[in-house]
């Protein structure tokens, strides 16, 4: 099973523009089932395997002679031989066949630090991040209802028919942290980490206080910057900013924490449909991570790289659960889980437009079904982002 990805235009376009392409974004988030189908006639290497890491980081120069060919290659989990990149750049400049190198990789900040100090010019980033509700609705995958979406995510192998999701997410947790964390930084305590990561997931949706995760998880609060980071850099999570411009003090200026995938957070608090169906405070932050990420897939898509999202909160408790800044225009979203419209979610977002003069037009996201176009702003149901 094949699911259709929103990126491939853009990452089709790139291969006619520049030799080399890097695809970064979290592990198995379809990475190399997407380059392998796009790329049928390049020679695929998996720099996993360790004799292949070893021979590109011996000797860069002979790994890449002994695999050229008339099409391209591709290298997979390229940050294990970093010592191929100067060697690309060398090869790309003596012959810049478009779209001839493919590389990817499952760790943001390495892979990205190490090829543009050597290929700037050269490449062209994209992140694949796992499913979107639109890429699941075009395959007819989507879940019945909210909370077995919630539960069961959007990785792409959670949806090969033999594996049930709450294994596949436990076992993802296992990999993730004694394989990827550890080749980024050497951490000891592994099980401390996933208590950690138990507590970031405990906090999604809400802003950052530093202190109180340390002292929760029993660590410094210089360890539990150092591992949000680690947890930012490979994927697992992202922190949304706040718009504070010509708002006043009154604001919160702490980050708020999301998740790049609602299963994997759900895994990590140990809930499941049943329990999102009784807790309606875990769901209603659950939705709100969903929905945000799923137009950050959208914009990424779209390669609108001058969109800025943010969010908004003040002493007041009034609060946009995201705002998009894009091309001069600020777009306020408010995310109610919420099968029912109600007219009152339009309040803060009035209230906002009334501040801020590049203010578009407003958008409510909710749990229910129907596209509404209404003088305050536009309703959109969870299924239909895309249209926002």
């Amino acid at each position: 099973m094949f699911v259709s990805r929103d990126l491939e235009e853009r990452i089709r376009a790139g291969a006619q523009q520049m030799p080399v392409l890097a695809i970064v974004g979290p592990r198995q988030s379809g990475k190399s089932t997407l380059v392998k189908r796009m790329f049928k006639n390049h020679h695929y290497v998996d720099l996993q395997d360790a004799e292949m890491a070893d021979f590109a980081n011996r000797d860069p120069k002979g790994f890449l002679k002994s695999f050229k060919n008339e099409y391209g290659i591709i290298l997979d989990e390229a940050q294990y031989a970093p010592a191929l990149f100067a060697q690309i750049k060398v090869a790309a400049d003596k012959d810049p066949h478009l779209g001839y190198y493919i590389l990817s990789g499952s760790q943001n900040f390495l892979l990205y630090e190490k090829i543009t100090e050597s290929l700037a010019g050269r490449v062209y980033f994209y992140t694949l991040l796992p499913f979107s509700i639109k890429e699941l609705k075009s395959a007819h995958l989507l879940e019945d209802t909210i909370e077995q979406q919630m539960e069961k995510g959007f990785y792409p192998r959670a949806y090969q028919p033999a594996i049930k999701a709450t294994d596949y997410y436990a076992n993802y947790i296992v990999t993730y942290v004694e394989r990827d964390i550890r080749t980024i930084r050497n951490i000891e305590n592994i099980l401390l980490f996933k208590k950690f990561m138990q507590l970031c997931a405990l906090r999604l949706g809400s802003t950052i206080n530093f202190t109180a995760l340390a002292t929760d998880c029993g660590i410094s609060v210089i360890t539990a910057k150092n591992w949000l980071s680690l947890l930012e850099t490979s994927f697992i999570i992202f922190l949304l900013p706040s718009y504070h411009n010509n708002l006043g003090k009154r604001i919160t200026k702490s980050p708020k924490l999301y998740f790049y995938d609602v299963g994997l957070a759900t895994a990590l608090m140990g809930i499941d449909t049943h329990t999102l169906i009784q807790q309606r405070g875990l769901y209603g932050a659950l939705f709100e991570n969903m929905v945000i990420v799923d137009i950050i897939k959208h914009i990424n898509a779209q390669a609108v790289r001058s969109s800025r999202l943010t969010f908004f909160r003040d002493t007041m408790q009034r609060e946009v659960d995201l705002i998009i800044e894009r091309g001069g225009i600020t777009i306020p979203i408010e995310i109610k889980a919420s099968q029912t419209m109600n007219s009152a979610f339009f309040d803060t977002l009035n209230w906002f437009k009334g501040q801020v003069s590049s203010a578009g037009e407003s958008v409510v996201v909710y749990a229910g079904d129907m596209t509404q176009t209404r003088s305050q702003g536009l309703v959109v149901p969870w299924f239909d982002l895309d249209k926002i």
